[in-house]
This record gives C-alpha cells, structure tokens and sequence, in this order.
C-alpha cells in the first residue's frame, strides 16, 4: 500500500522542522532566533528541492568556468555513471563523458551562454561511464556571484526513454509510409495491368471500351470517333515457325511502328492475340484516318528481324466513323466488319465500313446458320458424274459431288454453302457425310447390277488428318479397288508433312486409291507426283477448254500427260464438253473423261439410267 504524504518529513529518519519563531525563549536574541528559523526553513526548502529532484530524476549541476570545477549531485552521478568518482569533477571528466560527435555543439552552447547571458537549452549525447550512450536534456542559466564571477547552474535529466520510444515510432511510421507507397505502387500496378497488355504495354480491350470521354475528354456531338481495326495477315506461320517467343517479340515490334505512326491522343490497343485497335478523335476530317490506315499497312509489310532471321507478316485495317456517342463499341463492331472485308479483298489493304458490309455480313452470318442447321439434319447429299474410258467411251466411273438439299431452295451447288463450311471448321463432317451417302449409294448399284466400278470422293486434308477418320474406314465395308479419294492439288507433299503422309499410305493399305485433283492450277510439281504416287491425276478444266482450238495448249497437255505416263498414272480429263474435246484428249492418251458431253452431275437413283444411256452410246459407236 502507498504510504500517505506527510508534509514533515518525505523519507525516514527526517524530523519536522522547527517553528520558525519560537516566543517561548524570552532569553534569546530575537535576530538570532529569527536567523535560526530561517535556517532550518531553508533547509527544510532544500530538502525538498532534493527529494522533488530525486523523484522526477533529475540531476543539478554548477560550472565554474574560471576554474574548471563542476559540482555534481548524485543524480547527476547517477545518469553519467560516475558514482564511484571523486565529489569534486573537472570540465575535463564532463568532456570526456560526452558523445565525440556532441562535443562541438554543447561547448558552444555553453560558451553562447556564458557570453551572452542567455538560458542554456538543449539535448546531446553522452557515452556513460558503462559505455553505453545516452540521451540527456540539460536547461541552465548564467548566474553572478558576489565576488563577480560568471557561472552557470543547470539541471539535466535523461530523456533516452522517449528519443527512444520517438525513434521506434518514427521508424514505425516510415514502416507505415513505406508500405503505404508499397501499397499505392502496387495499386499503379495492378491498375496498369488491368488496363494494359502485358506483352505490348499498349492498352487493351478494357480500356477502350470505356467511355470515349474518359479517352479523349469532352466529346461534342458533332466530334467524330475513327477506329482502325488493325490484323497481322501471315502471324500464324511465324509462331508455327518461329515458335511463340518469336512470335511475341514480332508482335512488340509492330506495336513500336503503330506508336511511331500514331500521334498524341490517339490510343492505341492490343486486343487479343495478333489484332491492334486504333482510336482518334477527329474534326471530320477522315482523308488523315485514311492516310494512317495506308500507312500501317506499308509499315507491317516491312520485315521484322529477329534474330538471325526476317519475318513479313503484313496487315489488312478495316475503318470505320462514328460521330458522337457515349460508346466505342458500335465504331469497334464496324471497324470490324471492314476488316473481314479487307481479308476477303485477299489482305494486305485497307476498307472503310459502309452500311453495305453490315447487310452483307448479317447474310453470311444468316448462311452461316443455315449451314450448321443443314450439318446437323444431314441436308447435304452427293450427286455423281460419271467418268468414261477415253477408247471404249464406257462407263468406269464416278465423282460423288457435295449437294446441298435445301429444304426451300431446292439443290444447291457448293457455291452457296462451302465458304460458310469452311468458316466454321466442318468441312471434315461434310466429308464424312458425303463419304457415308456415297458407299450408301454403291451398295444400291451394285445390288441393282449398274456397270460402275468404282467411285471418287473428294477428302479434305482437314479431314485426312483426323485419326479418328482412318480409324473408321476399318468399319467401311467396300471392295479393294472400288473407293478412290481425290486431294486438291493445293495440298503440298513438299513440306514435311509427314502427318498427310502416313494418312496416305494407311489410305493405299486399304484398299483406297488415290487422285490428285485440280492438277495444273496450282502448285504441285514433278517432285510431289513421285512422292504422292497417285493412282490418278485429275486435270483441271481451265486446261482443257481451250485444246480444240489451240496448238500450244494441246502441247502443253500433252507434256502432262506424257509425265503422268512415265510414272504409271493414269489421266483424267475434267471439263470435256464436246465430241471435238474427247477425240483431242483420246488421241494425246488421255485414259478417263469426265464433262458434261456425257451428263451433268445427278442424284443416285438417277445414275443408272445415265450410265445405261452412255453404255447404249459407247456400243453404237464401236
């Protein structure tokens, strides 16, 4: 429990004061009386200066600057550590005690003092007498004896606790304002990222598809919106090359040349993959949007050098305005229809949108449907043409030929429906459906005693590709010899392609020949007729127009068929239309002829009849 406070004494073995006049002693001089209670009243003063200064902790001190003396109470002791010295310290044993680096500052804040009588005030550093250092704040004043001498009085206590405890919180709150701009940094950060593409550090699709007065400030309802949808036209190979590393740094060179090419305020995106977007704000004036569309296109043709090697990708730009509005979704959707139109041009140019292209694409997406509506009801059946011997003009024959049976149209040739096929990555299950209807229908010949050998049927290198495909020819029931597979020329057998190549061989080993369709119009060669092999080689009509009435074309065919000769292929002719055109093709060796001499492309149960009327032909003529 705390002891209770008693004014007249502060520690054991203090007795109370004296009253301070003491009327009871007649005897005594009154003066000496009064100077013995001002005495004890001066000591009881003093005692409690002293117990007040040992409980706040504080230490006095006196400096005699003439002589270098200092005295000390044991406070002061206490804080510098010097218990065990003697009473009496010099200047010297103060120095000795204070931090080297605070010599300087109190020597001259004493000296300040003591010239110009002013309160000494100020905090330094000692070294105590157990060498660790201290913090200590010191308040003293000039005083002037009797005899003239200049001195100074002071006090000191030890603030290391609180330059302590400051010091943690000050180092706390560098923690704080650290993490705090940590923290903001990352914020940066992780907004420029939701914002930016990484690759690039161009803006991507979110940023731009805010609204335009975010991008480009007030937007007056006559300021006019221009975006240039931008696409790379042969990206694709450099990654299948080149590999994706490649690919990503062709990509950072291009976006260097749209930024070159683009002035301030215009915002430039990557929005997926190999595709750019450009906004601009603009008074009207559309020919400067033309000119930079032009331009991009001239500067993706150049090459990207990477490495040791050079890339040509180039770009095909669909433009498109929009004048006011508090979106750029509606200019970025007829950017992009430009942009298809662009590719469907052939690429490497530029268009501008027009309410033309929307129409036109609605009508594609529209085909689009239909076609997938018509995969899914197996709408599209084959029609066949037969094929005939050059010499005995019979039968030996036929070319399955894809037909759409439109529900409302009618049959529809591959005109209306191939494109969209292909756009949306089918043609294989076209294949596989004509594929399956054909056999279908050589069954039915055969059991209905129709002169028909054998049958063609045209397969993508889509769908030769599929595993699954040759797989399922296992459980195709057809005799060796009676199903032959036309490939458009344009597949190459020059590439490495070792894929399309087991495909073939696994084709020949059941039983499956093999045509090379389209030949002389695209870019096969002599190397790939002898790597490909095929059992036949198909010409293309475009070379067998013209033969009747011109000699150079009749050579020319000639040469290709004396080729085909010299690596046992047997030739077939398209196109043959007149009796003119087969007697010219008979007489340069052409084996098999295919045209509308003989019949136009006809449903299966027509085929019959067909075949009977051109047997019926063949025999009158031998």
């Amino acid at each position: 429990m705390t002891k209770a406070y008693t004014p007249a004494a502060f520690e054991p073995g203090v007795q109370a004061a004296p009253p301070i006049l003491n009327f009871k002693d007649p005897g005594e001089d009154q003066y000496a009386r009064l100077l013995r209670d001002r005495e004890a009243r001066l000591r009881i003063l003093s005692k409690r200066l002293d117990l007040t200064l040992q409980a706040s902790g504080v230490g006095s001190w006196e400096f005699h600057p003439d002589t270098g003396v200092m005295i000390w109470d044991d406070r002061m002791r206490d804080i510098f550590g010097v218990a065990s010295m003697s009473e009496t310290l010099g200047y010297q044993d103060f120095r000795d005690l204070l931090h080297p680096e605070d010599v300087g500052v109190v020597e001259d804040a004493m000296a300040s003092a003591l010239l110009e009588t002013e309160p000494l005030r100020g905090d330094f550093r000692i070294i105590d007498g157990t060498g660790n250092v201290r913090y200590l704040r010191a308040h003293g004043i000039v005083h002037t004896l009797e005899d003239g001498e200049r001195i100074l009085i002071g006090a000191n206590w030890d603030i290391t606790d609180d330059v302590q405890a400051k010091e943690i919180l000050r180092k706390a709150e560098e923690r704080a304002v650290a993490q705090n701009s940590e923290l903001i940094a990352m914020r940066a950060e992780l907004e420029f990222q939701a914002w930016h593409d990484q690759l690039t550090g161009l803006a991507n699709r979110r940023y731009i598809e805010r609204n335009p007065e975010r991008l480009f400030g007030p937007i007056a309802k006559n300021d006019t919106i221009a975006c240039l949808h931008i696409d790379l036209d042969r990206f694709k190979a450099v990654n299948d090359t080149g590999g994706h590393a490649v690919g990503d740094q062709v990509l950072q060179s291009i976006s260097r040349r749209l930024q070159n090419l683009c002035e301030k305020g215009e915002v430039i995106a990557r929005i997926g993959g190999d595709e750019f977007i450009v906004l601009a704000k603009c008074g009207g004036e559309r020919a400067a949007i033309t000119g930079l569309a032009t331009a991009i296109v001239s500067a993706c043709q150049e090459p990207v050098t990477v490495g040791r090697r050079s890339y040509r990708v180039g770009a095909s730009v669909g433009v498109a305005f929009q004048t006011g509005g508090h979106s750029v979704s509606p200019v970025i959707s007829d950017a992009d229809m430009a942009l298809y139109e662009a590719k469907r041009r052939g690429g490497g140019k530029y268009a501008v949108y027009s309410p033309r292209l929307r129409a036109s694409a609605l009508s594609e997406a529209a085909a689009v449907d239909d076609v997938l509506s018509a995969l899914d009801k197996s709408e599209f059946v084959p029609f066949f043409q037969p094929q005939v011997d050059a010499r005995t003009r019979k039968a030996v024959g036929a070319e399955a030929l894809a037909r759409w049976d439109h529900p409302a149209l009618g049959v529809l040739a591959p005109a209306h429906f191939l494109t969209a096929v292909q756009q949306v990555g089918r043609l294989g299950d076209l294949d596989g459906m004509i594929l399956r209807k054909s056999l279908h229908a050589f069954e039915a010949w055969q059991r209905q005693g129709v002169a028909i050998p054998r049958i063609s049927v045209n397969v993508s290198a889509q769908r030769l590709k599929d595993e699954s495909f040759i797989q399922s020819l296992g459980a195709i029931n057809f005799r060796k010899g009676t199903l032959s597979f036309e490939l458009l020329e344009s597949i190459s057998f020059e590439d490495s392609d070792l894929q399309l190549a087991r495909a073939v061989e696994q084709l020949r080993k059941r039983g499956i020949q093999i045509e090379l369709d389209d030949f002389g119009t695209g870019h096969a060669s002599i190397v790939s007729l002898m790597d490909l092999r095929p059992d036949r080689l198909k010409i293309d009509r475009k070379l067998v127009a013209p033969i009747v009435t011109d000699a150079a074309q009749r050579r020319l065919l000639a040469s290709i068929i004396d080729i085909a000769k010299a690596l046992n292929i047997e030739v077939v002719a398209e196109g043959v239309e007149t009796v003119a055109h087969a007697d010219v093709l008979e007489a340069l060796g052409c084996d098999v002829l295919q045209g509308y001499l003989f019949s136009r492309p006809v449903a299966a149960g027509e085929l019959a009849m067909v075949v009977a009327r051109i047997d019926e032909a063949a025999m009158a003529k031998g």
